[in-house]
């Protein structure tokens, strides 16, 4: 993984005004309440999504990782891990029903390298960040060399929990949006997560299921694996909501809004802690994801899903 500090390029105000505030917060992860946790299947809404005629990611993305902060190497080493062994699982093989007008399906599959897909930038925009400081910190990295510059990729811009993020914790979680403005001409899919560490009632399982929730025994790795799952999940089946939507439900949103912090079927590892994914011999609990019941366009009247490897590899 590579590890620098970014110089600062610009004053904040000027950084604003060259990236315009996107309303990325419409595709976003809410947080839970624990007044009023979730406990139905789609949330109590149908469970029917809707093509729309945008495309979905044809060919497996390869996800990039801005670590921005002082996360630790442990914290990026279970992300790292999970993102390095979730495809072709069992578990990304629920999304691969999600197709687009061309014909073709989302692969299940997708291309990650921790030493040349993940950088960690320590604060180079300050500790109160926003959408438009996210676009501009993924732009510098792709300036400076760290990234390439790939429409076919997924951005994630992960917050560290000393990060003052408006909305962090009290309207969102984490969201996906694509972006006009990171490289000219291209249009780039990023996403932003806030670590759940901050908030581990309201932007983790913890709500649900304690100190347990942490299969790694680390709130910040393990809440932000779900998150990103959840926008992972959305941006491969509608990577260019807004601009060209491809799959979003009548009720309940997107893919992952459909069934977000539903967990399913859970099962008890030997330190006691809670998981439903099981990859590669690594634990992970993370939400259920909608699955379309068979490959069609159109209204679909889907489920909500989550699904063990059989066993560890």
């Amino acid at each position: 993984m590579k590890r620098h500090l970014l110089g600062l390029a610009l004053a904040a105000s000027l950084i604003s005004c060259a990236f315009a505030q996107t309303d990325n917060t419409a595709n976003a992860l809410r947080p839970v309440h624990k007044g009023q946790p979730p406990s139905t299947e789609c949330n109590g809404n149908p469970c029917e999504i809707s093509y729309n005629g945008g495309p979905v990611f044809e060919d497996a993305p390869t996800v990039y990782i801005l670590y921005y902060g002082s996360w630790s190497s442990t914290d990026m080493s279970i992300i790292n891990e999970y993102w390095s062994t979730l495809t072709g699982s069992t578990q990304e093989k629920i999304n691969t029903r999600y197709g687009d007008s061309s014909g073709k399906h989302i692969t299940g599959t997708l291309n990650f390298n921790p030493g040349t897909d993940t950088y960690q930038d320590l604060y180079s925009l300050g500790k109160t960040m926003n959408d438009s400081l996210l676009q501009e910190a993924i732009a510098n990295a792709i300036k400076a060399g760290h990234f390439p510059s790939d429409a076919n990729g997924i951005y994630f811009g992960l917050t560290y929990k000393d990060v003052n993020w408006s909305g962090m914790c009290t309207s969102y979680c984490g969201y996906h949006g694509p972006s006009t403005s990171i490289v000219t001409g291209k249009i780039i899919k990023y996403s932003f997560v806030g670590d759940p560490g901050q908030c581990v009632d309201n932007c983790s399982f913890a709500f649900e299921y304690g100190s347990k929730a942490f299969p790694n025994a680390d709130p910040d790795a393990d809440g932000t694996i779900n998150v990103m799952w959840h926008e992972f999940s959305e941006s491969s089946s509608d990577p260019e909501v807004n601009l060209k939507t491809a799959w979003a439900a009548n009720a309940c949103g997107e893919s992952g809004d459909c069934c977000a912090w539903l967990s399913g079927t859970i099962k008890t590892d030997k330190n006691g802690n809670y998981y439903n994914e099981l990859i590669k011999g690594h634990e992970y609990l993370t939400q259920m994801m909608l699955e379309l019941d068979k490959k069609q366009l159109g209204t679909v009247i889907s489920h909500c899903e989550n699904v063990f490897e059989k066993k560890p590899h």
